[in-house]
């Protein structure tokens, strides 16, 4: 693979001279996880990224396979609307789609609560984290890991048949610095919409809306089908006795 240099400097002349995030973008060689190091920011909005991460984590403690320089590992300091807070899942994936659109016409699904999927395949997955502060609301970190440059044998065996790059899904390979910038660009779009936008636009990429899928949601299992996320970013589903379940949070069914 050749050299893919990634540096703030790269990064910011390819964002809008309005951003808020440029100048404030911070990359490291290593780090155990950049949402460790955007909790530890004092500068609001401040965009945390490493070429490695030694413990990478998503959702529900998940390890996020990301030891090597192949992809984008970025965490987002931000100070959310109260509005927006608990869609910030869905804001983020939507920009990473948006991102990954603009730059390789290649439209990914969206998989509640977190994930982008090509071919019914990973390409990224989303984490969001609050800091509170009394008094105020929470901040919020939004991490994001995207698979860029991997070929089959980058990934852990376990991985290999649910885990794509874009690079396998385009046939090339885009560089950090770019999809940085493409997803600070959607985003700062993104967090100017309101509720309603953000839930339509997420329905409309929603690659399970309508499906009937499998949850769990802590020991328990359910099956039902998929009909809607609410103002809250819970899952809404219909059950096979007629009732409907609300889920705050839960692992959904992969392939979606």
């Amino acid at each position: 693979m050749k050299s893919d240099p990634f540096s703030p400097s790269l990064v910011d002349p390819l964002l809008p001279p309005e951003s808020s995030f440029r100048g404030r973008i911070h990359v490291l060689a290593s780090a155990s996880s950049t949402q460790d190091l955007a909790r530890k920011a004092k500068e609001i909005p401040s965009v945390w990224a490493a070429e490695i991460q030694t413990t990478g984590r998503g959702r529900q403690g998940h390890r996020w396979a990301s030891d090597h320089p192949l992809g984008l590992w970025c965490s987002v300091l931000l100070e959310p609307t109260a509005a927006l807070l608990p869609l910030l899942s869905m804001v983020g994936s939507l920009a990473a789609a948006d991102a990954v659109r603009s730059l390789t016409g290649i439209e990914p699904l969206l998989k509640w609560p977190n994930d982008l999927l090509v071919k019914n395949r990973k390409l990224a997955g989303l984490l969001v984290e609050t800091v509170a502060r009394p008094g105020h609301l929470p901040l919020a970190i939004l991490g994001l890991g995207l698979n860029l440059a991997q070929q089959a044998a980058d990934f852990p065996r376990e991985l290999r048949s649910m885990a794509v790059s874009l690079r396998q899904a385009s046939g090339r390979t885009v560089p950090r610095a770019q999809m940085l910038a493409a997803f600070l660009d959607a985003l700062g779009t993104r967090l100017t919409q309101g509720p309603v936008e953000i839930l339509g636009d997420f329905s409309r990429h929603w690659g399970q809306h309508g499906r009937t899928i499998r949850i769990r949601s802590g020991e328990q299992e359910y099956e039902g089908r998929a009909e809607r996320v609410d103002e809250s970013g819970h899952l809404c589903l219909h059950l096979p006795d007629g009732s409907a379940r609300t889920f705050a949070s839960g692992e959904t069914d992969f392939p979606a």
